[in-house]
């Protein structure tokens, strides 16, 4: 089946295509590049192309005066798949090519074919949401994973629980000093193991009612029911939860390497 004919069945109406931005037409556009063994975009993404399959079929609703347009979108779908790694350049001479041309052929790579379905394409784009490479090793260890399988609630929790386990081995607490009592100790201005007493006594309350309000915020109303967070949402949180780690990094670390 030619790549428009996949592109139309999903998207039959100009209107739908043209309110997309690149990012979200690139899931229809990959599909329908499904079992091309290579792809000149330049050939590809034509009017001659698309013409001949807008004229067969009836309940295609694309306008003559919007062909232009609706390359042009296409043509931006195409660059974001390109800048994600699902397309890639093929070599000129690979082996048994006989006749390389001159024209730039692209070949769907392994990312891109794990890329069946938009469902597929949807739970990546909200996996990109938390870049894994961005977030303290612990939470791109314990965290991304569950985030990227579209367990928002689990994610968030999970975040902060490593929150609290960090907190009370940098500061030698006991296992039952939890939640917000344990930030509320762990970095009392005047007696906190965690607390820099270098510094003024409204940056030391400041960092206490930073950690605390974070862990009862976030971490306590998930630890006793179900808490729904939307994929943006929880990605912001659980950012929160790697910088307040480095924060507990930069706690542990004083304390190892006391100033003299």
């Amino acid at each position: 089946m030619p790549m428009f004919s996949k592109l139309f069945e999903m998207l039959p109406d100009a209107e739908q295509l043209l309110n997309l931005q690149p990012e979200e037409l690139a899931g229809p556009l990959l599909i329908s590049l499904e079992g091309l063994p290579q792809i000149d975009p330049v050939g590809l993404i034509s009017d001659n192309q698309m013409r001949p399959e807008i004229d067969s079929n009836p309940q295609i609703k694309y306008p003559n005066g919007c062909h232009e347009d609706a390359l042009l979108v296409i043509m931006e779908a195409w660059q974001w798949l390109l800048s994600e790694d699902f397309v890639a350049q093929k070599p000129n001479n690979l082996p048994g090519y006989t006749n390389p041309t001159s024209t730039t052929k692209y070949f769907v790579t392994r990312r891109g074919k794990e890329i069946e379905t938009l469902e597929d394409f949807q739970a990546y784009r909200k996996a990109g949401l938390l870049r894994r490479h961005q977030l303290h090793p612990i939470i791109a260890e314990k965290v991304w994973f569950i985030f990227a399988q579209g367990s928002y609630g689990t994610a968030v929790l999970e975040a902060f629980k490593q929150v609290e386990i960090a907190v009370r081995e940098a500061g030698d607490y006991a296992e039952n000093d939890r939640g917000t009592d344990l930030m509320r100790k762990a970095f009392n201005v005047d007696t906190g193991n965690l607390t820099d007493q270098s510094r003024l006594p409204a940056v030391k309350q400041a960092m206490s009612d930073f950690l605390t309000g974070a862990i009862g915020l976030y971490k306590n109303p998930s630890s006793h029911h179900e808490v729904e967070f939307a994929p943006e949402e929880a990605a912001e949180i659980i950012i929160i939860a790697s910088h307040l780690l480095r924060i507990v990094d930069t706690c542990a670390e004083r304390i190892s390497n006391p100033p003299n």
